[in-house]
């Protein structure tokens, strides 16, 4: 009687201790999370998110501020982050192994959505005076650049590329500037006749209270040719009408441009439980951080479950969640196992090309594979 009275208590003792055990690994106490510098939206964004997570989870918050998007993603990689925050155009670069993750160490990664966020509408403008009024009347005029962001430098070349304009034919001159801000304000400047950037961002703002005020380009996205022609530069942008934009209150009509997520983005590997807790907080937390940011109001319910320019597959922990709270449908059942099966197929193709790379001397850290990497991706369509 004696044993089996202790084999209970034993086997209870037992029992306990593994349910304390995941109990205490289901909510992590402390996660961190790289961002763009300070000041920036994304880190104005996770800084918010973080207090909101605090106050409903207990959850504290590291937000690391990185200068480039190798330094934001490399310490998730490597596991000494939880999560970054990037938007969903870089999100792509690191998908698909281009760009600044083209090189032979990286390759297409299994990046996950932690977090849909709110959408970013980008757009390509010029000053209001400059007579520019279509983006074939580029034709010959100086498009700012900046050297080494891929993301950048797609965003201002697939819009040109829709007016059927490429650098490569010497249709226009591009100039080059150290940064993203630099190039916007070459534009308000008159050293440059034409840049992208968020629709609400501040330097399109600069440009708009000028004396020169701005003009945006439209994308009539009944032109699919002119889209085809953008996405083989940009294949992250979905079609979108801008409503919110510099140089509204002076009476600018809305036009057509690009759109994508930010995100919070997590590794596939990155432990359900820490996704799913933290995302659970940022639902129950949404009344607290939407007040933050004129954006955060649109990292909401709502955009969670959009897919709209994702190309990427939601982390198990936020699929978790998303079921629970009735979210989840057959379409993101669908979308999920499309972004997985195409994930394994880039991963697969990325070996083959490297071989084939080798047999024909090209260099694997060189720009010529950037390009030979690239036209596989399309030539497998897996582009999107």
């Amino acid at each position: 009687m004696k044993k089996k009275i202790f084999s209970v208590v034993l086997s209870m003792s037992v029992l306990f201790m593994i349910v304390s055990t995941s109990a205490f690994a289901a909510k992590p106490k402390q996660v961190s999370i790289t961002a763009y510098g300070v000041g920036s939206q994304a880190y104005i964004f996770s800084a918010g998110i973080a207090e909101a997570v605090n106050k409903v989870a207990g959850i504290k918050t590291n937000v690391i501020p990185a200068g480039t998007d190798v330094g934001r993603v490399l310490p998730m990689r490597g596991g000494e982050v939880e999560f970054t925050i990037l938007t969903g155009a870089t999100g792509w670069f690191v998908s698909h192994g281009t760009g600044d993750f083209a090189g032979p160490e990286w390759g297409p990664q299994p990046i996950r959505m932690a977090w849909r966020g709110g959408d970013l509408f980008v757009g390509v403008y010029t000053r209001g005076d400059s007579g520019i009024k279509k983006i074939s009347d580029m034709k010959g005029k100086r498009v700012a650049v900046v050297p080494g962001a891929a993301t950048l430098t797609h965003n201002v070349l697939g819009p040109l590329a829709f007016g059927g304009l490429y650098l490569e034919k010497g249709d226009f001159r591009a100039v080059q500037f150290p940064s993203h801000g630099a190039a916007a304000k070459a534009v308000t400047e008159g050293a440059a006749d034409i840049y992208q950037f968020g629709t609400t961002g501040s330097a399109p703002m600069e440009t708009a209270a000028s004396l020169h005020g701005i003009h945006w380009f439209d994308l009539d996205p009944k032109d699919e040719k002119g889209w085809e022609r953008l996405w083989a530069f940009c294949p992250w942008g979905a079609k979108a009408l801008v409503t919110r934009y510099a140089g509204k209150e002076k009476g600018h009509p809305s036009f057509h441009a690009m759109v994508y997520p930010y995100n919070i983005w997590c590794w596939d590997n990155t432990p359900v439980d820490t996704v799913y807790e933290y995302a659970k907080a940022m639902w129950d937390g949404y009344d607290i951080y939407k007040n933050v940011h004129a954006e955060l109001p649109g990292w909401n319910h709502e955009t969670l479950a959009d897919t709209t320019g994702c190309f990427y597959p939601y982390h198990a922990g936020v699929v978790k969640l998303m079921k629970e709270k009735g979210v989840w449908t057959a379409k993101h059942e669908q979308f999920q196992q499309t972004q997985l099966d195409n994930e394994k197929k880039r991963m697969a193709l990325w070996k083959v090309a490297q071989s084939e790379a080798k047999q024909k001397k090209i260099a694997l850290d060189s720009p010529e594979w950037g390009k030979f990497w690239w036209d596989k991706l399309i030539a497998a369509g897996l582009l999107k």
